[in-house]
């Protein structure tokens, strides 16, 4: 089998791939910007892409698995937050309201020419939050580096009424639909690993 290579230095990602499959990190150095220009499915791939080739083409005969999360309500992306503040100004946001989580992610093999883009969607409905409710999940601080400024996986549950999708999509890394791909692409079945 192809040596497998994460693009990504996000913990989260490391955790969900590690418990099907051996890999390696390294890390992408591509800078996330995001443009309210463009609609969320098509920045996350750009995005994700960007990042498995900027790993891709120095490791061209390894599998690269690249992957961009963002959160996405009324048309108006939101990244990670740049301190509190913004933080604060999203939740708020957020609060009361379903709101789109999207991960594009990228397959790259380019000793075979393979460039795979894709993207899944979940929706997710906050619980009408208190501003006690906000500055006591802010106080956590698991807000920081994450999109939409929450972690569904940690207390960031305990703000969330429902959701309606791939659990791991909103976590950062949508297995499922990678391994469904991965067997096609690459004759890889992470059950079997």
């Amino acid at each position: 089998m192809k040596e497998i290579i994460l693009a990504s230095g996000s913990a989260r990602r490391r955790e969900i791939l590690e418990q099907f499959i051996d890999f390696k990190i390294i890390k992408s150095n591509v800078e996330e910007i995001k443009d309210n220009d463009f609609k969320a499915d098509i920045t996350v791939m750009a995005l994700a892409f960007e990042k498995g080739m900027s790993v891709a083409k120095d490791n061209i005969n390894s599998i690269v698995i690249s992957c961009d999360t963002i959160v996405e309500l009324d048309g108006k992306l939101l990244g990670k937050p740049k301190d509190r503040d913004d933080a604060k100004k999203m939740l708020e946001f957020l609060s009361g309201k379903t709101h789109n989580v999207y991960s594009g992610y990228s397959l790259i093999l380019l000793d075979k020419n393979i460039k795979y883009l894709n993207c899944v969607k979940t929706e997710v409905k906050f619980k009408s939050l208190s501003d006690r409710d906000i500055d006591n999940y802010l106080d956590t601080c698991e807000y920081e580096d994450k999109a939409g400024s929450y972690a569904i996986q940690g207390k960031g549950s305990l703000l969330i009424e429902k959701f309606n999708g791939d659990y791991f999509n909103v976590v950062g890394l949508p297995i499922s639909k990678i391994n469904d791909d991965l067997k096609i692409l690459f004759d890889i079945d992470l059950m079997r690993c």
